[in-house]
Parts: structure tokens; C-alpha cells; sequence
């Protein structure tokens, strides 16, 4: 055999798992794109709604003339306010829904920062109200969400009784160490419907994202005798699809349906 020949045979034996390597790595990804979608891309990025440096947020629009209702999503802790996934997105966005989410402190380390938050979110509720008519936004019918951290510092603004809000949707609410008897004194008997999803089984140990906490909320709305308002999926870590917020179109348009048969 010839030096060059046998040189050939040792470098496909060295490349060709290389290059199988590559396309597994790609094949990967596109299956993971397929099933957990990706980063949707903004119609308004980076859009401030205050003086500081935190306080932007994102639109996503449906295509449409009439004013669109609106989902006010606030991201889990560590991620940001592009962390918006198709997977979700696209489907709301297809229904006529508009999200906006919204930054702050991304991070949130200490309940002084927690209440950062919480007064920006004040802050940014108020910039959707007055800018509704730029955007094409139905203020009469707002959906305040978030997951995990989003769900904390969303809370008082989902339960101040606001003009326009609707309903409240929260994937992974109210994580272990931030859950108090009192975030549940602002529920009352004008409380808007509240949808729950949770990945994991109530009483899940190693996880801070428990449902019994979600529980408690909907046995708060038990006790005030409007029960039905209250809904709480979880386990859906053995389903096919664990996205939190997947039930949202259907939510936003029972909500919706609600108030218009009042």
C-alpha cells in the first residue's frame, strides 16, 4: 500500500466521526427547535417604559385592525424579557392575543430587589395603558402572567383590581421561599379567573416549584365560593409537552368569552 493511500484511510478514519458528530449536533437541534421552539423575534424591541436602564420591554403583535387583547408575561428568574419561546408565542400571537414582556431586576436575589420589581411593574402597566392606542391594544381586556419569579413580582399588580384586568395566568407560581399567607389576602370575591401549570407533582421534593403552593390559592377561591375561577394543572413533565404557558390561548379567549356574557 502507498504511503498517500494509507495517509487517505487514516484521515477518513479520523474525520468521519467528526463529521457524523456535526450532524448529530445539528439533527439535535433542529429537534429540540421542533419541540421546544426558540427565541420569537420581537414587532417592537427594546422599547422603554421608564427612566432607568431596566425598564424595557418587548411586543409581540398580531396582524388585525381591531384592538388586541393583551398578555403581560414577566419572565422567570435569571432569563430576560427575550426570553419569549414560539412554542407558546406563536400560538398566542395566532389568536389575536398581544404579549408584552417586561423587564426589571432579572435576577432577583433579595426582597428589596423583589420590590423593585413590584413597583416597576406599577410603573409598566401604566406605560401600556397610555401607549394601548399606539399599539392597538385592548386595555379592556389584559391578562397579567409570568413564571416563577415573573409570578412574584406580577402578583400585587394581578390582584389590585385594576381597570382592564381580566385574568391572570402563572406558570411554576409562587416558588418555595417567596410563598406567604399573605399574598393570599388580596384574593377576594372580585378576584379575575387564574389559570396554574406546574411541571412537577404536588409535594415534589428538590424542587422549589411546588403546586401545593398553587393549591392554596385555589382552595382560597374555594373558601370565597368562586372556585370556578380557579383552575391548576400540573405533572406535566409526564406529558408530551411540559410548556407552562401552552394552555394560554384557550385561557385568554375563556376569559375574554367571560366578560363579554356579563
Amino acid at each position: 500500500m502507498s504511503v498517500d493511500r494509507e495517509y487517505q484511510i487514516m484521515r477518513n478514519i479520523h474525520t468521519k466521526p467528526t463529521k457524523w458528530l456535526a450532524v448529530l449536533v445539528c439533527v439535535l437541534l433542529l429537534f429540540s427547535t421542533i419541540l421546544f421552539g426558540a427565541e420569537k423575534k420581537p414587532t417592537h424591541s427594546h422599547v422603554s417604559y421608564g427612566p432607568e436602564d431596566r425598564q424595557w420591554l418587548n411586543l409581540y403583535l398580531p396582524s388585525g385592525s381591531e384592538p388586541a387583547p393583551v398578555f403581560i408575561y414577566a419572565h422567570h428568574n435569571g432569563s430576560t424579557a427575550d426570553d419569549v419561546n414560539t412554542s407558546w408565542a406563536d400560538p398566542t400571537v395566532a389568536a389575536g392575543t398581544a404579549i408584552i414582556s417586561w423587564e426589571s431586576i432579572a435576577k432577583v436575589k433579595s426582597r428589596i430587589e423583589g420590590a423593585t420589581c413590584v413597583a416597576d411593574a406599577e410603573v409598566m402597566f401604566a406605560w401600556v395603558k397610555d401607549n394601548a392606542a399606539k399599539y392597538n391594544l385592548d386595555v379592556n381586556n389584559i391578562i397579567i402572567g409570568g413564571q416563577s419569579r415573573g409570578s412574584f413580582v406580577s402578583w400585587k399588580l394581578a390582584y389590585s383590581q385594576k381597570a382592564g384586568i381580566v385574568g391572570i395566568y402563572m406558570g411554576q407560581a409562587l416558588p418555595g421561599n417567596t410563598f406567604d399567607d399573605r399574598l393570599l389576602e388580596p384574593i377576594n370575591v372580585k378576584s379575575p379567573p387564574i389559570f396554574l401549570a406546574y411541571r412537577k407533582e404536588p409535594g415534589v421534593i428538590g424542587d422549589i416549584h411546588d403546586p401545593e403552593n398553587g393549591l392554596r390559592v385555589v382552595d382560597r377561591y374555594k373558601k370565597l365560593g368562586i372556585g370556578d375561577r380557579a383552575e391548576l394543572v400540573h405533572s406535566l413533565n409526564g406529558t408530551g409537552n411540559n410548556q407552562v404557558i401552552q394552555f394560554l390561548p384557550k385561557f385568554v379567549e375563556s376569559v375574554i368569552d367571560v366578560k363579554q356574557t356579563e
